[in-house]
């Protein structure tokens, strides 16, 4: 007997009937979501009912208005396949994801052939031989903060064994930047004001953004991209000048989503 045979079990009578009543008894209509929802959590997203079952792709059903709508943002890029990729059709593939939903493991304390399949195929597929060693990350703003206690580790113990004492945590960042809004990116973020308003911050370096506003036509675009890139240029070395044993590092996130 198998081991997939051996840890199987049959749903009894009782148990299917249990299920099918808690079924019933959580069933939503469409139309009600947003009504069901404001009676418990802050609803102020879109008022867009996804209808997982009739998404396609980059389209996305909206069961409360009853029409398709491409979606452009994939969920802040969680979603790049898009909806039903054909590759979750498989039988073995469904079978797969649904033992992993069933078992929210602690994978840094215990490990599993599905943990060691994905870290093969990861190192296969994205690997590069000067970065052999990998620290998994849950979430953006977790992954930032992860590499801001990376760098921080690495600069106070620099200072440490240089005499300097335990400094060396600031890190260097933009204006309009949003990296975020867990611990140490709260420090970091300044977009809207009222979403890390009254929270503990850290002041830490902030240079002017050399962003590029399309608004303005060419060459004039060109010009003042240029003249605002100096200007952070020169601010940046000014900090680092300023705080050479203070900063440890310097934030930049190219591409960047916040909801």
């Amino acid at each position: 007997m198998s081991d997939r045979a051996h840890g199987s079990q049959t749903m009894g009578g009782g148990d299917k009937s249990m299920h099918a009543n808690l079924a019933e008894q959580a069933k939503v209509n469409p139309k009600e979501v947003l009504d069901e929802l404001k009676k418990h959590i802050l609803v102020d997203g879109f008022e867009i009912v996804v209808d997982l079952e009739r998404s396609r792709g980059n389209r996305m059903y909206d069961a409360n208005s009853d029409r398709e709508i491409i979606d452009m943002y994939s969920f802040y890029a969680s979603m790049p396949l898009g909806f039903n990729h054909p590759y979750f059709d498989n039988p073995d593939v469904r079978e797969e994801l649904a033992t992993a939903a069933m078992h929210k493991i602690a994978n840094s304390d215990v490990y599993s052939v599905q943990m060691a399949r994905f870290v093969k195929m990861f190192d296969r597929v994205m690997g590069v031989p000067e970065l052999p060693r990998y620290f998994f990350i849950e979430g953006g703003a977790l992954a930032v903060e992860n590499a801001l206690k990376a760098a921080m580790d690495w600069k106070v113990r620099k200072n440490l064994a240089a005499g300097r004492g335990e400094i060396g945590t600031e890190v260097l960042h933009f204006r309009n930047c949003f990296h975020g809004r867990t611990g140490y990116t709260m420090s970091l973020t300044n977009t809207d004001p009222v979403k890390v308003q009254y929270y503990a911050k850290f002041d830490w370096p902030r240079v002017i953004n050399p962003k590029i506003n399309f608004a303005l036509a060419e060459p004039e675009r060109t010009a003042k991209a240029i003249e605002i890139e100096a200007q952070a240029e020169a601010e940046i070395l000014q900090a680092i000048k300023d705080r050479p044993h203070r900063i440890c590092a310097m934030i930049i996130e190219p591409i960047q989503g916040e909801g």
